[in-house]
């Protein structure tokens, strides 16, 4: 029999190449069955990423986010409230001194959640009403970083930018917007004077008058709309 000129090929090559072939073969099947299948449902190889994206820009997704933003406010976490608020509202105070302006002026209805009640998407920007004893109110949101965060209103914003803490905190207790300040228990007044007598006198428990002088900072109306500032 005779060969290539390259000689007789070495022992065990001829199965070593078959080896190769079959696999080869196999591999181009595999191949075939997926294209079959991307052809029958073209939406298979993209259905996942796309159903991510919608899911995360659904109103189930602004509902979520915008109940956990509020509750954090009417809870009284304002550094997690904070933490909630876009890139760029961030900039207009800091973290420390948002949480610092609420223990100046505390909210005047604290502990009573939000229901949001309607949610409008437009785009990558969202519209949430809510309600807060009965009280309706607006809030903005923008989806940014792969979730919805709250975007306070621009005048307030602008108030941050403007103005100190301690500054505000003054302004929101001149206009009544904070919160009840604890009032001083009232002073008693001047003694009763007891006519003389040889008889020493019995002390009268009735002898200081108190006086009916009213609280220095009166409580706030509680029925006054309150939206949380940002």
């Amino acid at each position: 029999m005779g060969y290539p000129p390259y000689g007789r090929p070495p022992k065990g090559e001829t199965g070593r190449g078959l080896a190769v072939i079959v696999i080869m073969a196999v591999g181009l099947l595999i191949g075939a069955a997926l294209s079959v299948v991307t052809v029958l449902d073209p939406a298979a190889s993209s259905k996942s990423p796309s159903a991510a994206r919608d899911s995360e820009r659904s109103e189930t997704a602004v509902r979520q986010a915008a109940q956990v933003g509020l509750d954090a406010y009417s809870g009284g976490s304002y550094g997690d409230f904070w933490d909630l608020w876009s890139a760029q509202a961030q900039t207009a105070i800091a973290r420390e001194e948002y949480v610092r302006l609420f223990q100046l002026c505390p909210q005047p209805v604290p502990d009573v959640r939000f229901a949001v009640t309607t949610v409008t998407i437009t785009g990558d920007d969202a519209r949430v009403q809510a309600t807060r004893s009965g009280d309706p109110a607006d809030f903005a949101f923008r989806y940014e970083g792969g979730s919805w965060r709250y975007v306070p209103p621009p005048e307030e914003l602008q108030e941050y930018r403007a103005q100190g803490v301690d500054q505000l905190a003054r302004l929101r207790q001149a206009a009544g917007t904070c919160g009840a300040v604890a009032s001083t228990p009232p002073t008693s007044g001047p003694s009763v004077p007891v006519p003389p007598t040889s008889v020493p006198p019995v002390p009268d428990p009735a002898a200081s008058v108190p006086s009916n002088s009213a609280p220095a900072v009166p409580d706030p109306p509680v029925s006054a709309p309150v939206t949380p500032p940002a």
